[in-house]
């Protein structure tokens, strides 16, 4: 008999695949880091030259003073990029803030654990969530530096083991999923929606002050070329505000 504890599968999944955002999405996680999913550039805005990000219309008001990396724990360009968009998410001035945020690019089970298990170590312990981010890419993708094979099925007993791994107190998990936490995989669909909130086209891609989308892929796939790049827009940005971009 399967464990129910598999965060019940059949009527979340269920619902997760009724959200609209995802009939374009399969595929997207695997998109390349140097070339868009749909092969087109970035396009121009009017009276400039084409730019390398897109324009959020009408842009996110909860996130101007906010920087995300949206990213997906199937996506391996998001694994190589990851701790380095953290290091230089930390150098923000203020008032930005950085954070990372996943997203469901499918209706796979094992994204929806994953990304059910960062709500959980999020509220519980968000000082691990880099730990876990980490671990859960290993599960998900697998880890040739160690043998690691990628996890075929995630249950939710290796997703409460893997936020203890990170660093979480495991009272205090169990705590939560019997206190406040109950009822949290509702929360999971959301990141579903964000594909469609910030037109996401690739992974990973970061979106500034609610107003900007780029990936590394305005930066020919090259890190220290697609981190100037964000500079260049941040720094602009607070200099001038949006009609500085």
């Amino acid at each position: 008999m399967k464990n129910q504890t598999d965060f019940e599968r059949r009527s979340l999944l269920a619902m997760l695949a009724g959200l609209s955002t995802l009939g374009s999405l399969p595929g997207l996680a695997l998109a390349s880091s140097t070339k868009p999913i749909s092969g087109t550039a970035p396009q121009a805005h009017a009276g400039a030259e084409a730019k390398a990000y897109e324009v959020l219309n009408p842009p996110i008001a909860a996130d101007t003073n906010r920087v995300r990396f949206l990213f997906s724990y199937e996506c391996p360009f998001c694994r190589q990029y990851h701790n380095g968009m953290h290091q230089w998410g930390a150098s923000l001035p203020k008032p930005l803030v950085f954070e990372a945020t996943p997203v469901l690019t499918s209706a796979s089970d094992n994204q929806f654990g994953a990304v059910l298990g960062r709500l959980i170590a999020q509220a519980v312990a968000p000082q691990v969530l880099q730990n876990y981010d980490f671990l859960t890419y290993g599960l998900l993708q697998g880890d040739p530096d160690t043998g690691q094979n990628p996890t075929a099925s995630l249950s939710f007993e290796r997703v409460l083991q893997t936020i203890v791994q990170a660093g979480a107190d495991p009272k205090a998990v169990q705590a939560f999923l019997t206190g406040k936490g109950k009822g949290i995989e509702k929360r999971v669909p959301e990141h579903a929606k964000l594909v469609k909130t910030y037109k996401l086209t690739a992974t990973p891609s970061v979106a500034l002050m609610g107003r900007y989308v780029t990936t590394p892929d305005s930066a020919q796939g090259n890190p220290q070329q697609f981190l100037l790049l964000l500079n260049g827009i941040v720094s602009r940005y607070i200099q001038g505000g949006a009609s500085a971009l």
